[in-house]
């Protein structure tokens, strides 16, 4: 059993740090939430409404096997119940990886929304940094009009404001790269939308057995595996039962001698029965069929013996493979936890030196450029932040629903 906390302080300290755009940037467009592009990227999603048709195919399977059933049981032949209950299980599994897939495209859409977020934060703050190198280039040149800055120090900050001009083109085009490709995938036409900034932050914890917690997700994600793997074994038991290695042990079926059925009369006339001959070699065909198709069954039950071995022993390696890393993503977890609460921290000192800073700037102590250049670094640690917060955020989501770790 386990209980998620929600860090009331800690969420409220880092929504007043990072915060929505201004009005003033949102201009006339509205806000968009990452819940929103989730539901409209799900109704979108051609995988999902495919999983709704195969949901359908074994439903409609099953009623075949159903009349599949009744026919053998009518003619007298054993029914075993392993076709139809394995197709169950495949029906209820796909439901599954239905709900799953669900998971896995929000898990998606949200890294692909927070890049976005990183991407438009940098492209300001790029933006912001050559807005201040331009007063600095100004700057300088009013220096050497007075012989207080060199030729080669205007050349030196003119390159440097056309490297950063080319970085932030190369940045807006990979802005826009992703919000195009964002709105492909949830059919909206995000060009029209200002992306929601407030990070969601709650900490996570798991209350009582790490171990128990695990295995119960674990369990609940291979669950339909291990129930196939289940039934697979009970069926080769029933067969066992039914006595299917008897083939082993019984003869080639013989091919019938013409000699049986020649006959001599009592007048020494000798005869052929051609009939009784000709019923022989149908039964004998019957038996030959019938014993290499018997024996064929037990070649691929053996095989099929093996093969449920093998796939237990890959599925209990592979829950051992998850259940260790879920627990090193549970340690990273609670360190990032800490890496956000010291940064946090920082921030608040930051901030507290910038009003000091601002102060300085009202008295002629500093320049406003100055002082808009400590602002931009309080930015660097604001998408340092962010970045922190998403790799919580994203750990957290694999841990409470470890399906969506291997996604495609």
């Amino acid at each position: 059993m386990y209980t998620p906390a929600f860090a009331a302080e800690n969420s409220e300290v880092i929504a007043n740090n990072i915060a929505l755009a201004s009005n003033s940037l949102q201009g006339n467009k509205s806000i968009i939430t990452l819940d929103k592009i989730i539901d409209a990227t799900i109704s979108n999603s051609s995988k999902l409404a495919l999983k709704s048709k195969e949901i359908s195919l074994y439903r409609r399977k099953m009623k075949v096997q159903e009349k599949v059933n009744d026919f053998y049981d009518e003619v007298g032949q054993t029914v075993y119940d392993f076709p139809y209950d394995k197709l169950e299980i495949q029906r209820d599994q796909t439901e599954q990886s239905e709900e799953f897939l669900r998971d896995q495209i929000a898990n998606d859409i949200t890294g692909k929304y927070n890049d976005i977020i990183l991407k438009s934060i940098d492209l300001e703050n790029a933006k912001k940094s050559l807005e201040i190198k331009n007063k600095e280039l100004n700057m300088l040149k009013t220096k050497a009009t007075i012989g207080m800055a060199t030729g080669n120090q205007l050349d030196d900050k003119e390159i440097e404001i056309n490297s950063l001009k080319d970085d932030i083109t190369a940045k807006e085009n990979s802005l826009k790269n992703s919000v195009d490709y964002l709105s492909i995938l949830s059919n909206l036409n995000l060009e029209n939308y200002i992306f929601d900034r407030n990070v969601k932050y709650d900490v996570f914890r798991i209350d009582g057995s790490v171990d128990d917690y695990i295995d119960d997700k674990i369990e609940e994600y291979f669950k339909y595996n291990q129930d196939t793997i289940d039934i697979s074994k009970d069926y080769f038991d029933e067969l066992e039962d039914d006595d299917i290695s008897d083939i082993m042990s019984e003869d080639i079926p013989s091919m019938p001698s013409k000699g049986s059925f020649i006959s001599t009369d009592e007048n020494g006339v000798v005869s052929f029965n051609s009939g009784n001959y000709a019923l022989a070699l149908i039964d004998y065909q019957a038996k030959q069929q019938k014993y290499i198709q018997t024996l064929n069954g037990y070649g691929s039950y053996i095989e099929g013996r093996y093969t449920i071995e093998e796939a237990q022993v890959k599925l209990d390696d592979g829950k051992k493979n998850l259940k260790n890393g879920m627990k090193e993503m549970y340690s990273t977890l609670l360190d990032l936890e800490n890496k956000i609460k010291n940064l946090n921290d920082q921030m608040q000192s930051t901030k507290t030196k910038l009003k000091y800073a601002k102060s300085q700037v009202d008295i002629g102590m500093m320049t406003q450029n100055n002082y808009d250049a400590q602002v931009l670094k309080t930015k660097d640690m604001d998408k340092a932040l962010v970045n922190l917060i998403n790799s919580y955020n994203g750990l957290k989501n694999s841990i409470e629903k470890p399906w969506i770790i291997n996604a495609q």
